[in-house]
């Protein structure tokens, strides 16, 4: 659940927390990359992004993630799986018997959910960032912050953006009320 709420609230390409298929500790992100900025009073997660598609240069980046609401929080399910996995060196999703969990298990782990709960559409990489952005924009996340946040440079992350049927239906509505 920490990664997939790591992939959500942090706007990620799947790639900037999974391994591909080999772990490489100059690319792939580690306990080490996530700092809390207080042990007593947590209010604020910083997690670095080593590389990103995004990112030809490696210049690297910071995220902030803070509190979500209940189970929804990022910053619980990390913390509760590290006291679980712990901060060893090496990739940060890893499963018991210390193997990385890699891009293409997560993403057949969150296709196969998605079947059992007879949703029809396919999960693919971009996933995360569709849904970060289109719940942001559906909750009324001003465009500047949504940008920020998907740290996209231009107007490219409207494309991410999903409008429900529901919201395109009701225009016929508004244009006789």
């Amino acid at each position: 659940m920490g990664c997939v709420l790591l992939g959500i609230f942090g706007f990620l390409h799947a790639g900037e927390f999974m391994v591909n298929s080999v772990f490489d500790p100059i690319t792939h992100m580690t306990g080490s990359n996530l700092q809390a900025d207080s042990l007593v009073n947590l209010s604020c997660l910083k997690v670095h992004i080593k590389c990103s598609k995004t990112d030809p240069f490696r210049v690297s980046c910071d995220i902030y993630l803070g509190h979500g609401l209940g189970s929804l929080c990022p910053i619980t399910a990390l913390g509760s799986y590290l006291s679980l996995c712990g901060s060893a060196p090496g990739p940060l999703f890893i499963f018991s018997d210390g193997c990385p969990l890699t891009r293409q298990q997560l993403s057949s782990s969150v296709q196969s959910i998605l079947n059992e709960a007879m949703y029809s559409s396919s999960y693919s990489g971009h996933s995360f960032r569709i849904g970060a952005a289109t719940t942001a924009a559906a909750q009324g996340v001003p465009d500047h912050l949504i940008k920020t946040l998907g740290r996209w440079s231009s107007d490219e992350y409207q494309i991410y953006i999903r409008t429900p049927v529901s919201s395109i239906v009701h225009v016929s509505y508004q244009l006789v009320a």
